[in-house]
């Protein structure tokens, strides 16, 4: 029964590894993921301002047949810039702060990485989600920043096949594990502290 599961996972692949998938990739705004920023005191904030610095900015993954080439592009519907600027802007209210046009800090940086892929096995498939950011916090009255550093959130799921909705919501876990990786990010929280 295995192989013939095994067998129809394999067929349905093979089927669709042809055709371009585009990807409705967002944070999840219910998840309210809070820490220790949100000790910092309130804080204004600017929208964050990041470049996509990635090499391949063409697509956030393939798509593979059965012998792991590459066969189509996986894309998403938003640029990967804005994306997580959306997702650090929920951040940013979610842990008692504000995103103004007037802020106390400036948030600038980099998306370096936004890669989904899949990792095949015997019974099943493991799909990974990674992405990866740099983000300054500049003091805007001075112009200086009090504190950067690199973030990165990855997601892996197992299953025996799944197709765009799962490889969506590994994406977007993905993003929610690099916005636990901010909010936890105690040396921003020192960081913000002392500014305050």
């Amino acid at each position: 029964m295995k192989k013939l599961v095994v067998l129809a996972v394999i067929l349905l692949v093979q089927a669709c590894a042809f055709t371009d998938a585009t990807l409705k990739v967002e944070h999840d705004t219910d998840a309210n993921i809070t820490g220790p920023i949100s000790e910092a005191g309130s804080i204004a904030f600017s929208a964050p301002q990041l470049e996509d610095t990635r090499i391949d900015k063409a697509r956030i993954g393939w798509k593979k047949n059965g012998f792991g080439a590459n066969t189509a592009d996986i894309t998403s519907e938003q640029p990967v810039d804005v994306i997580v600027e959306n997702a650090i802007i929920d951040a940013i209210n979610d842990n008692g702060h504000s995103v103004t046009q007037d802020p106390q800090i400036r948030i600038s940086g980099t998306v370096d990485r936004f890669w989904f892929d899949t990792d095949v096995n015997v019974w099943s498939i493991e799909f990974i989600g990674d992405v990866q950011c740099n983000l300054s916090f500049i003091d805007s009255r001075t112009d200086t920043t009090i504190y950067s550093s690199n973030y990165s959130g990855t997601y892996k799921e197992k299953t025996a096949a799944g197709y765009v909705k799962t490889w969506t919501e590994v994406m977007g876990k993905a993003i929610d594990k690099l916005i636990e990786d901010i909010v936890f990010d105690e040396d921003l929280t020192d960081a913000l502290a002392d500014y305050k």
